[in-house]
């Protein structure tokens, strides 16, 4: 069963507890869903996207709170819980000022016909199930262009961050929502197929492990119901060349260390061409030792704790079983001595590509740096790995940067960038790492009825 709790994981300390869902309380959940979806899909889209501009002032004004709430539930520092909350208001106005572009009839070749087009109609009810490592991004990232497309959702959050996801619902409702168009409700994994049995649910978008994403589409599959995955990834950092290696692996370690390493996109293998490799190596093993680990309302917090005592404990586990399998540990890996669920940021080499942390998503604050002989060695590299989410090449020639960036397997790939997003352009990956995309029009479009019009006169 779902245990829903605020255990604060700067302290270690249970907050507060809230109670799930009863099974046979959720007809009820999709009774109000289904009901309010019937006037919401007519509701006049300039309507429904002024919900959305009301609903961003919203989050805009209550940043501190909502980003308080986040670091207790799950540790995330002050200064990133507000980058957070800013990109779900971005989210929220961008979808309200382009959502018109995308599901406006598209017009097609008339065929033989006197007019041929396609409407882009909202199917129903759809489930959301979101996990912990951004809590309100992760959750806006989905329901917010299925608002302004005219479906309703029931929200499923993680168990661990009850308290945001339940402030997200209240922030929409005093936007101005229809009750019943967004549920927030405290479901217990198990009861998932509860939801998607009923036919006026029409599809679910998870972000979450594999283990989820495989045991949550196959009951979809029973019942027919679309879906979006998300899940993890073993993204690759590629530097083939640069100027200031200093700086580079200042920044670089910087971004895997964001939110504890714990990411999807997080750069999990640093691939450095051998050249390179020695003076970035202690460059990199400088920043990961300079990193201040802290509570996250210290204002000079590098990195805060991890999101529950569980995975913590894990990281150090596989940290230290790679180490017995002959991978280098230069730094860190260990549990801190202090309250709440710290631990040192480790930087590891040596590190077998077919090893368990060569192969499989390590969800927590490791550098993993590879050696590679030159150019095509860190493509074959980069490309061993049965994921596919981001990627990212780093050098000075940008056309080369390009070309190689091109070549990775991934639904993501980024120049001189890692750990981007946002509403303009699409997210999501290839292979273990899930299917379909969230963001810009492939949100828009990806839970909607492609309704083809043809007209003979």
């Amino acid at each position: 069963m779902s245990r829903f709790a605020v255990t604060n994981a700067n302290t270690g300390e249970l907050e507060e507890e809230f109670p799930s869902v009863p099974v046979e309380e959720i007809p009820g959940y999709i009774d109000r869903g289904h009901t309010a979806f019937e006037t919401w899909k007519d509701t006049p889209l300039i309507e429904r996207s002024a919900i959305l501009r009301r609903f961003a002032d919203l989050v805009d004004a209550n940043a501190d709170e909502m980003t308080d709430i986040i670091g207790r539930e799950m540790g995330k520092p002050k200064q990133q819980g507000l980058a957070e909350v800013d990109k779900v208001a971005r989210t929220a106005r961008w979808f309200a000022d382009h959502a018109h572009t995308y599901l406006n009839p598209t017009e097609l070749p008339a065929a033989g016909s006197a007019r041929s087009y396609v409407r882009h109609d909202p199917l129903g009810v759809l489930l959301g199930i979101m996990p912990w490592n951004f809590p309100y991004n992760q959750i806006a990232r989905f329901v917010i262009p299925n608002l302004v497309v005219g479906n309703a959702i029931i929200m499923k959050q993680a168990s661990i961050c009850p308290k945001s996801s339940q402030y997200f619902a209240d922030l929409l409702l005093e936007a101005g929502l229809p009750e019943g168009v967004y549920q927030n409700i405290y479901l217990d994994s198990s009861h998932a197929e509860e939801v998607l049995k009923d036919p006026r649910v029409k599809g679910f978008s998870l972000t979450g492990s594999e283990g989820a994403g495989a045991s949550v589409a196959g009951i979809a599959a029973k019942y027919l119901k679309r879906s979006v995955l998300e899940l993890g990834g073993n993204d690759p950092l590629v530097v083939l060349d640069s100027t200031d290696v200093p700086a580079l692996a200042k920044k670089v370690v910087g971004i895997r260390l964001t939110n504890a390493g714990q990411v999807c996109t997080s750069p999990k293998r640093f691939i450095v061409v051998d050249e390179l490799y020695d003076e970035f190596l202690a460059e990199a093993t400088k920043a990961v030792e300079a990193t201040k680990v802290s509570t996250f309302d210290d204002p000079e917090v590098g990195m805060g704790p991890l999101s529950s005592e569980s995975a913590r404990d894990e990281i150090v586990e596989r940290i230290a079983k790679a180490v017995e399998n002959g991978a280098t540990l230069h730094t860190g890996g260990e549990k801190l001595d202090r309250p709440g669920w710290f631990m040192s940021p480790a930087l590891l080499t040596d590190i077998d590509p077919d090893s368990d942390l060569g192969c499989n998503e390590l969800f927590g604050p490791a550098v993993m740096i590879y050696r590679a002989k030159d150019e095509e060695d860190a493509l074959r590299l980069a490309n061993h790995s049965d994921y596919g989410l981001m990627s990212s090449v780093w050098t000075d020639d940008l056309a080369k940067g390009e070309r190689f960036a091109a070549r990775i397997n991934a639904g993501m790939s980024f120049v001189n960038s890692h750990m981007e997003s946002g509403p303009e352009y699409p997210f999501g990956g290839i292979n273990r790492s899930g299917y379909g995309r969230e963001n810009a029009q492939w949100a828009l479009r990806a839970f909607t009825n492609e309704h083809l019009i043809r007209i003979h006169a």
